[in-house]
């Protein structure tokens, strides 16, 4: 009988898949553990193995993207058939999806403890074998990462389980959880290679243990832990990700542009500089491999219809009136902050053929997430549920920001360094490091009428080029809406649009352009005043920088702000703080997950199963 992680689970006995550049190994026949650590090709594949936990269904490869309630208060599950479950704050210890998470997490640190069992069986390159033990042992600490910051106290399974007789592995205190997971994580450190060596963002690298080492910390200085003297470690850790010894070769910078750094993710792109560890998919389900994912299924535009260009997506999550009045001009349809309109959709797509429908200013909760796009996939042809977009767990932002928040709780008021740390940031969403002028987008002003065809687009004039264009028209002969493809550069003055032919008349449209050489990126002396002001505006830059990359839950958490805030969005919802549109089913429904929040939901509970196996998950957690 399968008795979940307790049971001997071994990457070798089930088949290991490929999965872009590192898991690039053949499928390799059931082995038993002591005739399979014997050649480098059975320990990589084992390898493959562990890091595949991240990739399945019950983890990032679906669940987590949108269905298990991580996004807090930047968005909401926008199902009205669910109103049970994790997703929506309603649940029960036996929910699905949180004892599948769990379980898997397990599996792969019973595969990595195997594997660090049996490595120095294999003879090979010392170096080549102590980076594959490092990797190994930083994903067995990570996969702890995610169970007791979710779960709390925990098992902490440090061998390899090789009887299913074992039937009590009791829960340990978080803070001895986490002081494991430091110690795991550092001495992984020194024995990965640096991410040039490796090439891709797929690997654990030094500088993926390094930034998500600044991560532990700062989940341990803040709630529940409250070891504030991990801030010092945690900023410690982030400056060695900015500022590198140059024995690791390689310098980490921001991608120019922030759409850029989504774009790569979506078309197959490494941009190790910006994109430090990402959890990699493959495909789209039509080969043997199946190491593919639901990002922009699950997280992205929603789409129903069947044009192949676009590809479906359930589009999941939809956001919150705080969120889109956390950048700049709210009142606008463009923001300045050129991350607002990629990280949250600007359009929504119907039909077949698709025709992008603009939103207006009052459909603010009727946007979804926008960060991963499906009509950029370059793999066809596209799969409802499977596709090859990778997930990004940790970018070199992040790092700026949490080493801006250490540093700032540790010299009580706000640094030069801290501070241009931030600025870094905010520079590059508001352009800065582009050239020029552009234009970012087209406001119809009329529709016109007659169109059966989709009037061609030039734009001309404003002392710059390179401006494209695409029209879209609806059933009912109107242009709906007009989008760029290119922006084009070194605009001076807004150009004209012109909308020619498609058999119609009427349609007339404005460009508009970016403000990158008139807006303001860098902070005020009001937001850097004070350690509270610049704590404030850390956390209200992390989710314009950050959203639905599943942190924003964790970061409420730590600084003791989830219930808090989850009841301002459920006050927004009822109060109207934001206009809500009750005529949507959807967003009418959305005030459930924030009605339906609680202090229990902190943490997960333990699923009776489990607990009925494991007589050490005692007691349950608070709550549940």
């Amino acid at each position: 009988m399968k008795k979940r992680y307790f049971i001997v689970i071994i990457g070798v006995l089930l088949h290991f898949t490929a999965c872009k550049n590192f898991l690039e190994t053949t499928p390799i026949d059931a082995l038993s553990p002591e005739n399979y650590y014997e050649t480098e090709a059975q320990l990589r594949s084992a390898l493959a193995g562990v890091y595949d936990r991240m990739a399945r269904p019950q983890t990032f490869g679906d669940q987590m993207l949108g269905r298990m309630g991580l996004e807090g208060d930047e968005g909401y599950y926008a199902r009205t058939s669910a109103r049970v479950g994790v997703s929506v704050y309603n649940t029960g210890p036996s929910d699905a999806p949180i004892a599948n998470n769990w379980q898997h997490w397990y599996d792969g640190i019973n595969r990595a403890n195997f594997l660090l069992a049996n490595a120095d069986k294999v003879e090979m390159d010392e170096t080549e074998l102590a980076a594959i033990k490092g990797e190994a042992l930083f994903l067995r600490a990570f996969y702890h990462l995610i169970l007791v910051s979710n779960w709390g106290d925990v098992p902490l399974m440090l061998e390899p389980i090789s009887s299913a007789d074992q039937t009590v592995a009791p829960r340990v205190a978080a803070r001895e959880v986490y002081e494991q997971i430091l110690a795991d994580m550092k001495q992984a450190e020194g024995m990965v290679k640096t991410i040039s060596e490796i090439g891709h963002g797929g690997r654990v690298s030094k500088s993926a243990v390094r930034g998500i080492l600044a991560r532990v910390c700062l989940y341990m200085a803040g709630e529940p832990i409250n070891d504030s003297g991990k801030y010092i470690e945690a900023r410690d850790w982030a400056k060695k990700v900015i500022d590198p010894a140059p024995e690791d070769g390689f310098q980490h910078d921001l991608n120019p542009s922030y759409q850029q750094v989504f774009i790569n993710m979506c078309q197959d792109r490494y941009d190790i500089k910006e994109s430090i560890w990402e959890v990699e998919f493959y495909g789209n389900s039509a080969d043997a491999f199946q190491e593919n994912g639901r990002v922009g299924s699950n997280n992205g535009i929603a789409y129903s219809g069947e044009d192949e260009a676009y590809g479906y997506s359930y589009g999941f999550l939809q956001i919150t009136g705080r969120l889109w009045h956390l950048y700049d001009d709210a009142a606008n349809l463009l923001s300045s902050d050129e991350r607002r309109e990629w990280a949250i959709a600007p359009y929504r797509i119907t039909g077949t053929p698709a025709v992008e429908i603009p939103f207006t200013t009052a459909q603010i909760y009727e946007r979804t997430s926008g960060k991963w796009r499906r009509e950029l996939e370059l793999v066809a042809p596209k799969n409802k549920n499977a596709g090859p977009i990778n997930f990004p767990l940790l970018r070199f932002s992040d790092v700026l920001l949490m080493f801006a928040e250490a540093d700032n709780k540790i010299t009580q008021t706000p640094s030069d360094e801290a501070i241009a740390a931030v600025n870094r940031v905010r520079r590059r969403a508001y352009g800065k490091f582009l050239p020029n002028e552009s234009v970012r987008m087209v406001q119809m002003m009329n529709g016109g009428t007659g169109y059966t065809a989709a009037p061609t687009v030039t734009i001309t004039g404003g002392g710059g080029t390179g401006a494209t264009g695409k029209a879209f028209v609806n059933a009912n002969g109107t242009v709906t809406r007009v989008k760029i493809i290119e922006e084009g550069s070194n605009y001076t003055s807004t150009p004209v649009i012109s909308l020619i032919g498609g058999g119609g008349s009427g349609a007339e449209a404005i460009t508009l352009l970016s403000t990158r050489q008139t807006s303001n990126a860098d902070l005020t002396d009001d937001q850097t005043a004070t350690q509270e002001s610049f704590q404030e505006l850390i956390e209200d830059e992390r989710a314009r920088e950050l959203c639905f990359e599943t942190l924003r839950k964790h970061d409420l958490i730590r600084w003791g702000k989830f219930m808090i805030n989850m009841k301002r969005i459920e006050n927004d919802f009822i109060n109207g703080d934001f206009p809500v549109p009750r005529a949507s089913s959807s967003t009418a429904y959305g005030v459930l997950s924030f009605q339906n929040a609680s202090p229990r939901d902190m943490l997960w509970p333990f699923s009776p199963r489990e607990m009925a196996l494991n007589r050490g998950l005692t007691p349950q957690n608070p709550g549940w």
